[in-house]
């Protein structure tokens, strides 16, 4: 069983169970509003392993046991059902059912892209500092990065700004999807493909899916952030082979 857990509201998740179906192989979807009503949930810990099963309002069933490969694009707990009860109700149920969705996703023993992080449940979320400390140490081109008190926005922002005024007028933007160090783009020169496997090793997002951007001006690729919330429709059919691979999965071919 192919799994993918995502916002119902996320175009590239769908996207690419409609990829992966059209190749044979069907995805079971685990939506995080289906996941806030479920009929039953249920995950245990021991000594001799864990067990979790999911029962969704409308039949399906997701054992542990049975799962070959998780997609995972989850940005938020399944809290849906708790959003109108006390706030400290709320708050207890949100911690609990955010380290239940770490614990039952992080146990799996099959290969799960990406595996949810502390700041983040779709997987690691760097800081733009430490990603740009990272991509400098791997030789990417990256621009100096510098943030004052005087300074309001978001930290990504700083460092895409900062991409765009060292890049210059003119720059086209190029956002690329990796997994597991390999860039999913056919066009990308050898020499920033390898700095790109560098960085991702540097960073420690050697086994996850990626995205990067770069402002390129010259032939110089100028390094504007990543995110492990890519969209994965930039990976096109590299990437949904990529994954299938990944996880293993066969087309199921039709009955005659």
């Amino acid at each position: 069983m192919l799994v993918v857990v995502a916002a119902l509201e996320d175009d590239a998740a769908l996207w690419f169970v409609r990829a992966a179906t059209a190749r044979g192989v069907p995805c079971t979807v685990l939506t995080t509003q289906a996941l806030s009503f479920p009929r039953r949930l249920s995950h245990s810990l021991s000594d001799d392993g864990f067990d979790t099963r999911i029962e969704l309002t409308d039949g399906t069933v997701v054992d542990s046991g049975a799962v070959d490969g998780v997609l995972n694009r989850l940005v938020e707990a399944p809290t849906m059902a708790w959003r109108s009860a006390a706030a400290g109700e709320r708050d207890y149920a949100a911690a609990e059912l955010h380290a239940l969705t770490v614990s039952w996703l992080h146990a799996l023993p099959c290969p799960v892209r990406n595996r949810p992080a502390p700041d983040c449940l779709a997987g690691r979320l760097l800081h733009p500092f430490a990603a740009a400390a990272a991509a400098t140490a791997a030789g990417l081109s990256c621009p100096r990065l510098q943030i004052g008190t005087g300074w309001s926005g978001e930290p990504a922002m700083a460092l895409q700004l900062a991409a765009v005024a060292r890049a210059g007028a003119g720059a086209q933007v190029r956002r690329l999807v990796c997994l597991d160090g390999a860039v999913l783009a056919e066009d990308v020169p050898e020499d920033q493909c390898a700095a790109i496997k560098r960085f991702t090793n540097t960073a420690g997002l050697h086994d996850a899916l990626v995205g990067m951007d770069f402002l390129v001006a010259g032939g110089r690729w100028w390094f504007a952030g990543a995110t492990p919330l890519p969209d994965l429709r930039l990976g096109g059919p590299l990437l949904v082979d990529g994954l299938l691979a990944l996880f293993g999965a066969v087309p199921q071919m039709p009955a005659l």
